[in-house]
């Protein structure tokens, strides 16, 4: 009797405990204009009293590589490890926020969600972003302007349209810092998207094309009688 209720006690028991308790889930990063790729750690500790295994380590964008610090994959109790993650900045610009999703065999708490919020700063100020005509409007030109931000000076070297119905000129406002780019359909008869791309002599490598973007749509449907504003 005594050996069946030991028995009973022990299938009653809970699983021993585990799972990764990370000391700073949430990163922030700033990236500089020469970084091409930055790389941050999130370090971990083993708690409750049996190993863990992680079993995948998930990111949600090609841009984001992430690994244990050494490829290490089961831990034991107390045991510490580090999460290594690269971000390869490419063409984005701003504020951004990128996940990394750690799976283990923790029963009890399976994932583990970790943020890195990276501050990426732009080389360009562009205005507007993508020009815009109505099918039948004028076939006249539109401009897009770029100003250089920062101190040193980068020179526009080309601006090249992905459509042939589209023509491109480059006016220099100021050396180096401002410059207007004028884009001119030969027609509009038909409806066209596409994009210009902006070439330009900076050292970095991320900063050396841009992209501004133009749309020939259908024109706008008339206002219904009676209705203002429309």
């Amino acid at each position: 009797m005594m050996l069946l209720l030991l028995a009973a006690s022990v299938a009653a028991a809970p699983l021993a405990e585990a799972g990764l308790e990370f000391a700073q889930p949430v990163q922030t990063a700033s990236v500089k204009i020469e970084d091409a790729e930055i790389g941050t750690r999130f370090a971990f500790t083993v708690t409750g009293n049996r190993p863990v295994k992680i079993l995948d380590i998930r990111t949600f964008c090609s841009c984001v590589r992430a690994d244990t610090l050494d490829g290490k994959r089961e831990f034991q109790p107390g045991e510490t490890g580090v999460i290594d993650t690269a971000f390869e900045v490419g063409g984005f610009e701003g504020e951004l926020s990128k996940e990394v999703v750690v799976t283990t065999d923790d029963a009890a708490q399976p994932e583990s969600r970790l943020v890195l919020k990276v501050s990426i700063p732009g080389l360009f100020q562009i205005a507007p972003a993508q020009l815009i005509w109505e099918v039948g409007e004028a076939a006249v030109a539109k401009t897009v302007n770029i100003k250089v931000l920062g101190g040193e000076a980068v020179v526009i070297k080309a601006a090249v349209p992905s459509r042939d119905v589209m023509k491109t000129s480059i006016r220099e406002i100021s050396a180096g810092k401002e410059y207007e780019i004028a884009v001119t359909p030969t027609t509009t008869e038909a409806k066209v998207l596409g994009l210009v791309r902006v070439e330009t002599d900076s050292k970095f490598p991320r900063y050396q094309k841009r992209l501004v973007f133009f749309n020939i749509t259908d024109k706008k449907p008339a206002a219904p009688a009676g209705v203002p504003g429309k």
